[in-house]
């Protein structure tokens, strides 16, 4: 059947360019998947249906369609998921600096989605992520070390990473994890957390005129990025 939707279509050239499908009607059913939530600016599976073209008769054979695919075992999501990023950001300018957000979701307040995304054009774009069985919006590090290891391998490491975090994230172990891996960051602290120079120096309040934990210290953030921090 040939396919008249241009957004489809093109949805299909830029899936087709990495060889990890097990079955290319599994690519065919995300496309259209694809090209509903575009279309419809939602996750309702049933508001898809209208976009799909196809031989199916009846609108409940497209709906178990994207069900099957969703609930596939087979279908492992990160390696589908991974070569599409990291060609993504293959074509980042060296000279621009490449923001990640780190933060979390609560999800039906049963599930935390850890997540690392590209911010870009006012949006955050998930580049790794985790869901957890966890009733809390705060992990430890443990949790996402595997996460920031993740987005190290995708991110060129030619280019400038500048981390960004709210504060339930401040970690030590984060921060020399970062500094081991060259990166940047600028993670917001509460008025009250402690400060300490070297060694031997006096530990302090960060008190009301510091709120960003920042490495280098004086690093700062452009206005216009400080408007779309997807950060709480």
């Amino acid at each position: 059947m040939r396919i008249k939707s241009r957004l489809y279509n093109t949805i299909v050239g830029i899936l087709s360019q990495h060889q990890n499908w097990l079955d290319k009607r599994h690519m065919y059913t995300l496309a259209w998947m694809v090209v509903g939530v575009i279309q419809e600016e939602s996750i309702n599976l049933t508001k898809w249906i209208a976009h799909v073209q196809s031989r199916a008769k009846y609108a409940q054979s497209t709906l178990r369609r994207f069900h099957r695919w969703l609930h596939n075992d087979r279908i492992k999501v990160h390696q589908l998921y991974r070569p599409l990023i990291k060609k993504a950001l293959e074509g980042w300018d060296v000279g621009r600096v490449l923001y990640l957000a780190l933060d979390t979701s609560m999800l039906m307040g049963e599930y935390c989605l850890v997540r690392i995304s590209v911010v870009f054009r006012g949006r955050a774009v998930p580049i790794v992520w985790r869901v957890l069985s966890h009733r809390s919006s705060r992990v430890s590090y443990q949790v996402y070390k595997q996460l920031v290891d993740e987005a190290y391998k995708l991110v060129p490491k030619e280019v400038k990473v500048v981390l960004l975090a709210d504060r339930g994230f401040c970690d030590l172990n984060l921060l020399k994890h970062l500094r081991q891996l060259g990166w940047h960051y600028r993670i917001r602290i509460k008025c009250n957390f402690l400060l300490k120079r070297g060694k031997g120096g006096k530990a302090r309040n960060a008190g009301k005129g510091i709120t960003f934990l920042a490495f280098p210290a004086f690093l700062a953030l452009p206005a216009a990025l400080q408007r779309e921090m997807p950060l709480g």
